[in-house]
């Protein structure tokens, strides 16, 4: 099996630009659930296995529990006793036993190291080893809180012999404890790591038949530790589940992300040189057709893309921890990513203007600017990607060089050449046309723009390229390990934020998960009999793996969880119950066996890899199917299955509980939420679009911050959302269905809405070029000339709109639109109920008169173009217009800015009044 997945990995690499790493994932994901079944299976011997486990633990039925080594019995086989075997025993014939390696407990905690190796290892070895630290963080945490306890109560809670002890004491630090993880900012693994190992090891120290958790017979250099005390064997297998898991993901194929970050980055870079190349040739064309949809479709699995290679780049830091030279590396790979990140808006531009572009045929002013500037932008990004490649070059070796910093400079000057020329070009065919600023070529005029952004963007990031060895050793040390320390500490400090851990949201969060794991400990602590056992962990300790963040849904998710829980406890019984029916020294059993823990950890370990929806279930079922999989053969005892279901019933009634707490306390449904966030998404779209009117563009109440804020809660409202559909609910409530529906297709137009956002940000803020770091005197003087004269040119910017009569038109109509569709929208989503709706909005949007075209647009354009043509009369007979230098780039015209900006607001007023159109199809009229 192995061999043949390996070579379908082969076949997938050479078919990998073409299905988008789709095969290569899907031939990952079985390698390492071949990888877990056989290193699950291997480890697993010394449990079903039985000269495996003589081998491993000896016979412990002569032996006793904690004996170990070879013994000789120098008693009566019926009343053995056993000492330490010596030579002097071996002339004396008396019979020695083998007591193994290992005393009893381990044997009873190695399934343990088999299920803390599945809840460890996911679909990498950087993941693998980032979830192993932080359960070994959860586990150490736990062990030393019951480490603390032991010092205080040496003997636990055995009668009179520790007059110390106090019950409501250990409830009050289990409580404390538990709140810790819980409101704390500590990973999800961590926090279900330490809290079941909390509530397990807490049961049993509070256990008067137990009397302590660190008793044993082996002691250890460290006061009240021994070896094969139970919080000592916890520790140890919980470190060797660790262990074993990061083996799993490296041996025997690595799944080693560091060793990927090459060729990711040579694949978005492919991709992106194919979107701007078919855009560039659906733009040229003459007429419009579906192959646009094509390169939006590439678009978006580009933005996906880069999110995952962005988060292999940060796992593959727990592969490398950034020492030796990786961590220039993987920040070298960081900065390409966060560079590419930076094209996603001029992505979206592209989609916009290409989405509004008007092919009139021959002769037209689109077939003119198509004529004039089809080459220019060809070169343009054909330089602009040679530039990120040559920059991805130098990322390889962490090490950029004297040549590779020459070829990064060469490509860029190329790049600045063919900039030049494309803005020659741009104005040349807009002057002779008269048609500087129109509405006429408003798609053409974002078309170059976009492109000409984010080929400057590349030239930007060029720059950081050759000038990244002199800025990374500023602030980072040569010595890896202190940057390891500093990352660490800001981590800690980063996790014990009391501004987070004391926020409402945070502590409605703690109550309503600490509540149910409180009352079911309380069950197992006084509860015994019927299906419950006293002191039993399984309930408490199976909610501490179940935290969860969510609401509303959480049914469902509950439900999921139940199963993965039921069938990891059952599918196993069902199984066995077919093996038991072998004789216990039948060959064929064991192969049986062996066979069935194989294929059982394949199917369920897969399907946690691969699964979107049903990753949980899968991995509650192996993990759950561990133990009643991993029993040895005894001939003389029958299958307790009263136990297992016992134990189910344990698992619905803690499920149930949880559930109960989830909806009882739940703040609001997902459908009140949802409403709430889209009221916050309005007004930050209201304040962005304020803030434009009134030429605020920069800081945090400035269009940018205001854009970046509706950005946040367009997110959270696009998480939300999926949460909101009707059928997700248990029982349906006296109010109406939400309209799911609805919100689904106003999400999309709000996105638009961001794009638009975007171009006000892009063309108001132009885009200056950043000093070469080799430039001449000389040159840095003229580019700080040429910075002042941008900013100055910004500035103007927007006095030169507020100028025009049309102006307050223009912002009146759009602002009244945004307004009153937001609103209606608003109103529409909340209406519950099956009156008929009375929307004052929806009446105010009806009387809007051409609702998709905004007012004032038209008289807007004729009026710049007057100004801006007399403007270049007037510097027709300047020798500075005509100065080495004074060609701008397309992203500095005024006239090419102005004109992005009016095709902004054209387009967020229709895709605004998209959103009423949707409205219209919810509203019930009497």
């Amino acid at each position: 099996l192995l061999i043949c997945c390996d070579e379908g990995l082969e076949v997938e690499k050479m078919e990998a630009a073409k299905l988008g790493n789709t095969n290569k994932r899907f031939w990952n994901n079985v390698w390492l659930a071949l990888a877990m079944a056989s290193w699950v299976t291997f480890f697993g011997l010394p449990v079903y296995s039985e000269y495996c486990h003589w081998a491993i633990f000896g016979r412990k039925t002569l032996c006793g529990a904690n004996k170990m080594g070879f013994k000789a019995n120098i008693g009566t086989k019926q009343h053995p006793i056993l000492v330490n075997f010596n030579s002097t025993l071996v002339q004396e014939n008396y019979p020695y036993e083998w007591c193994g390696f290992l005393p009893v407990s381990y044997c009873d905690a190695w399934p343990g190291v088999v299920q803390t190796m599945i809840f460890t290892v996911y679909q990498s070895t950087g993941s693998t080893v980032k979830l192993a630290w932080q359960g070994l963080a959860g586990t150490f945490c736990a062990i030393f809180n019951i480490y603390v306890l032991t010092i205080l109560l040496p003997k636990g809670p055995k009668g009179e012999s520790e007059p110390r002890y106090r019950e409501w004491m250990l409830w009050l630090d289990l409580t404390i404890v538990l709140v810790l993880f819980l409101a704390t900012k500590a990973d999800t693994n961590t926090m279900m790591y330490g809290m079941s190992c909390t509530v397990c090891l807490m049961l049993h120290f509070m256990n008067p038949n137990i009397g302590g958790t660190t008793i044993g017979t082996y002691e250890s250099p460290i006061p009240y530790v021994h070896w094969d005390g139970e919080t000592t064997v916890t520790m140890l297998t919980t470190i060797a589940g660790c262990v074993l898991a990061i083996i799993a993901t490296v041996f025997p194929r690595p799944l080693l992300n560091i060793r990927n970050v090459h060729s990711d980055a040579e694949e978005i870079i492919k991709g992106i040189d194919q979107i701007f190349t078919e855009a560039i040739h659906y733009w040229a064309g003459s007429s419009s057709g579906p192959k646009r949809y094509a390169v939006y479709a590439k678009m978006k699995l580009l933005n996906t893309a880069v999110r995952r290679v962005k988060q292999n780049l940060a796992d593959s830091y727990w592969e490398t921890f950034d020492q030796c030279n990786y961590g220039k590396i993987r920040k070298l790979y960081g900065l390409l990513y966060h560079a590419i990140e930076r094209n996603s808006d001029e992505v979206y531009l592209l989609k916009a203007s290409t989405n509004n572009l008007n092919f009139d045929g021959e002769g037209s002013i689109h077939a003119e600017i198509v004529k004039q500037v089809r080459e220019p932008l060809y070169r343009l990004k054909t330089s602009a990607i040679n530039t990120m490649k040559q920059c991805g070059k130098a990322c390889k070796d962490g090490d950029i060089s004297q040549e590779e910093r020459a070829s990064i400079l060469m490509w860029r000057k190329e790049l600045q050449m063919a900039q030049q020329d494309l803005s020659s070009k741009f104005q040349h065919v807009t002057e002779t046309s008269s048609q500087l600023c129109s509405e006429a070529i408003a798609a053409e005029s974002l078309f170059v723009f976009s492109i000409s952004k984010w080929a400057q963007e590349s030239a930007d990031f060029a720059l950081e390229m050759f000038s990244f060895e002199e800025t990374y050793a500023a602030v980072h040390s040569e010595y890896g390990f202190i940057n390891f320390w500093k990352i660490a500490f800001d981590q800690l400090m980063s996790t014990f934020d009391p501004r987070v851990a004391f926020s409402k949201g945070q502590m409605h969060y703690v109550f309503v998960n600490l509540m149910p794991v409180l009352l079911t400990f309380a069950i197992s602590m006084n509860v015994s009999g019927s299906v419950f056992e006293r002191y039993g962990s399984t309930m408490p300790s199976l909610l501490t793996l179940l935290v969860s963040k969510e609401h509303g849904i959480a049914f469902i998710t509950n439900a999921q969880r139940l199963t993965g829980v039921v069938f990891g406890h059952t599918l196993p019984l069902l199984v066995m119950s077919g093996i038991s029916m072998m004789d216990c020294d039948s060959t064929l059993r064991f192969v049986c066996h062996m066979a069935s823990i194989f294929t059982f950890f394949f199917m369920f370990t897969f399907m946690y890899y691969a699964s979107d929806q049903w990753s949980s279930v899968g991995c509650l079922i192996a993990a759950y199917g561990v133990f009643p999989l991993f029993v040895r053969c005894d001939p003389d005892a029958t299958v307790d299955y009263g136990s297992h279901y016992k134990d189910i019933a344990q698992v619905i009634i803690a499920i149930m509980l949880k559930i109960c707490f989830s909806n009882v306390f739940s703040r609001a449904e997902p459908r009140d939420d949802a409403v709430h966030l889209l009221k916050q998404l309005n007004e930050s779209a209201k304040k962005a679009f304020a803030a434009f009117f009134e030429g605020k563009i920069q800081g945090e109440d400035g269009l940018q911050g205001l854009r970046e804020a509706m950005y946040n809660k367009f997110s959270e409202l696009e998480t939300l959302c999926p949460k909101t559909d009707p059928s997700l609910a248990i029982v349906p409530g006296a109010r109406t269905p939400f309209k799911t529906a609805l919100l689904e297709a106003a999400l999309g137009h709000y996105r638009l809405i961001l794009s638009d956002l975007d171009q006000l940000s892009s063309a108001m803020t132009g885009h200056g070029l950043k000093q070469n770091p080799g430039a001449s005197a000389a040159e840095k003087e003229a580019a700080i000339q040429l910075q002042i004269e941008t900013a100055k040119q910004e500035e103007a910017l927007f006095s030169i709109m507020q100028s025009q009569k049309a102006w307050t038109t223009v912002k009146a109509d759009l602002t009244e639109t945004i307004d009153v569709t937001f609103s209606l929208l608003e109103v529409v989503l909340n209406h519950c109920s099956e009156e008929p709706l009375k929307a004052d909005q929806a009446e105010k949007l009806a009387r809007l008169s051409k609702v998709n075209k905004l007012d004032g647009l038209t008289d807007f354009y004729a009026q710049v173009s007057e100004q801006l043509t007399k403007e270049l009369d007037h510097r027709a007979h300047s020798d500075f217009f005509h100065a080495s230098g004074e060609v701008r780039l397309i992203t500095q015209l005024r006239r090419t800015r102005l004109t992005v900006v009016m095709n902004a607001l054209s387009l967020a007023l229709k895709h605004s009044s998209s959103i009423s159109a949707a409205c219209f199809d919810h509203i019930i009229y009497e």
